[in-house]
């Protein structure tokens, strides 16, 4: 493949929807460099979460969900939510929680999908770089486009739940999970239908509908920001 190719299908996706997002918080936006720390703390989450992944075996769990997918739909799916989903969703939020909390320019309840979907966004162009140079063709487009899009449509579940909490004054910790629980849910079911042909079309749907409550949240908060929008 040649590199610019791969470089362009690891990068450009990113930047798009980078630039996607401070246009849609273009009343407030976020400095830039936020938005270029949070991006990389994304790139860190991504490449400390595949060698956590690879600490697996050791408890006597696959590091691969593909020994399961053909002959095992139960165990993948239970896989697919319980430890790719949370596992993921997990180490993206933590640089949220740990650095992107205290910075002072976080301070409308808009800004927990903006930062989420950025962190989604360096996490999805690790695995890009990692994966893309084993692709070409449609495949390689393929995910070059999706992994960005699915990553930050799961992480703006726990980003708004988080982001709403820091707004209210309520608990960081009780808003974190509930976040977590239901994007790991989103995220195992998208990957669980995505192996099947016949279910294929329900993984698109599910990514469907959290876009769209995610346009319809982000009107709301970019229209009115200080009042209460809706919860889960």
């Amino acid at each position: 493949m040649a590199a610019w190719i791969y470089v362009s299908a690891v990068i450009a996706p990113a930047l798009v929807w980078i630039i996607y997002f401070y246009y849609k918080d273009r009343f407030q936006p976020e400095p830039w460099r936020n938005l270029g720390l949070t991006y990389l703390l994304g790139l860190i989450a991504a490449f400390a979460c595949i060698y956590f992944f690879k600490l697996l075996p050791y408890l006597g769990i696959p590091e691969d969900s593909s020994v399961l997918m053909e002959a095992h739909e139960w165990p993948y799916l239970l896989y697919s939510i319980g430890i790719t989903g949370i596992i993921e969703e997990t180490f993206k939020c933590l640089p949220f929680l740990l650095v992107v909390l205290r910075l002072k320019e976080f301070d409308e309840k808009i800004d927990g999908i903006i930062y989420a979907s950025i962190i989604a966004l360096g996490f999805a162009s690790y695995e890009n770089a990692r994966y893309l140079a084993y692709m070409e063709g449609f495949e390689l487009i393929g995910r070059a486009i999706a992994s960005p899009l699915t990553h930050t449509i799961f992480s703006s579940i726990w980003g708004y739940t988080v982001g709403v909490a820091r707004m209210r004054h309520k608990s960081i910790i009780a808003a974190s999970l509930k976040g977590l629980v239901l994007a790991a849910i989103a995220h195992g079911l998208f990957n669980f239908f995505t192996t099947s042909s016949a279910l294929r079309i329900v993984s698109s749907f599910l990514i469907l509908v959290i876009w769209i409550w995610r346009i319809r949240i982000m009107e709301k908060l970019r229209s009115a920001p200080h009042t209460q929008p809706e919860s889960f």
